[in-house]
């Protein structure tokens, strides 16, 4: 019995993790940018940096079934603290969705303008069932 609900929980944390998402959808990242360029990013009022921290805090928003299982601060620190390699932030378009609506074959691809949570939904999902059995 014990097993069974082991089973269903990681397959139930699984099939969420999947659908990690719809909140950092809108939020682009220039992959190919460069560590110099994205602190040049951060002079101008249109890009901001949004933290492994802040994305961990609203996270659980966006998982189904997870709405009211928000990490604790010191879930989130020890999240970050064992993030591996993930990045500690982005430097993300604050103003608006870039790309939206666009037919460029070139966008999402890894190279260029991605959506983060293409990138890295999936890995801070599975970070955020770490840190809430942690």
């Amino acid at each position: 019995m014990k097993r069974r609900m082991v089973i269903a929980s990681l397959l139930a944390g699984s099939l969420a993790v999947a659908s990690v998402g719809a909140a950092t959808a809108h939020e682009c990242v220039i992959s190919s940018r460069s560590a110099q360029g994205d602190a040049g990013a951060t002079h101008s009022s249109r890009w901001i940096t949004l933290t492994l921290a802040d994305v961990l805090g609203f996270i659980h928003t966006e998982i189904p079934g997870q709405a009211d299982m928000p990490l604790t601060p010191a879930q989130i620190e020890w999240a970050v603290a064992n993030r591996g390699d993930l990045p500690s932030s982005w430097v993300t378009r604050g103003d608006k969705t870039i790309g939206a609506g666009s037919a460029n074959p070139n966008i999402a691809d890894g190279r260029g303008l991605d959506h983060l949570a293409a990138l890295v939904g999936p890995q801070v999902g599975a970070l955020y069932f770490a840190a809430l059995a942690h």
